[in-house]
């Protein structure tokens, strides 16, 4: 399969690669791939998961997006919230701004400038601390390839206890935090568990084959 090198980007003195392979969009740091367009169904299908707590909690629906990538996540969640729901989506990499920006434009699809919508720069963790309690209706995290693999070090204070019950603090009651994985990682339901969530695990499919899941906490 071709590989064609589209351009590096630096990120806190770390070079990111931006490569096309084959018909894929990918965000390379060292050996990990970041961000690829190989897998957008699952993302789509991770954010409709917020129907039904956004339902629930019109017409005040706030959704929480931790991760822009190429925006698929976010599409999802527009596709079923209704005209009153506002959607943060948190991205700390300005790389990944910048590519939504320009070569994955048409991912993205315009949905960056749906009114709906707030680009926020910053750690989604942060932001997740910060929020009222009961304010948020559903939190989706595609930050990472999942809970037991952390793109960047910081990132794996998201999924230990003591933040999924600030998470958990942060939903209104029956509230949906919801984390997308690429690989099996079912002793993170057991920690879903212990911080107050009521677990279970949602398969998503690409092209009618299961790969990817999504770990999902729903707040009591």
């Amino acid at each position: 399969m071709a590989t064609e090198i589209l351009r590096t980007l630096v990120e806190d003195d770390k070079s990111l690669l931006l490569r096309r392979v084959g018909a894929n969009l990918e965000l390379v740091l060292g050996n990990v791939v970041l961000l690829s367009s190989a897998a957008l169904e699952t993302e789509l299908a991770f954010g409709r998961l917020a129907r039904e707590p956004l339902e629930r909690t019109r017409p005040r629906a706030r959704v929480v997006v931790g991760g822009l990538g190429f925006g698929a996540t976010l599409r999802g969640v527009l596709e079923i919230a209704s005209p009153e729901t506002r959607v943060v989506v948190v991205e700390k990499l300005a790389a990944v701004v910048d590519v939504a920006r320009s070569e994955a434009a048409g991912l993205i699809a315009g949905a960056l400038d749906d009114p709906r919508v707030e680009l926020c720069r910053d750690d989604v963790a942060d932001v997740i601390a910060a929020a009222e309690p009961g304010s948020l209706s559903a939190i989706l995290l595609d930050v990472d390839n999942g809970p037991e693999w952390a793109s960047f070090r910081t990132n794996a204070r998201l999924y230990a206890e003591s933040a999924l019950v600030r998470a958990r603090t942060a939903l209104a009651p029956g509230g949906v935090l919801a984390v997308w994985s690429g690989y099996p990682a079912d002793p993170f339901v057991r920690t879903l568990r212990k911080a107050g969530f009521v677990p279970r695990v949602e398969p998503l499919h690409e092209r009618g084959v299961v790969r990817a899941r999504a770990y999902v906490g729903v707040a009591p």
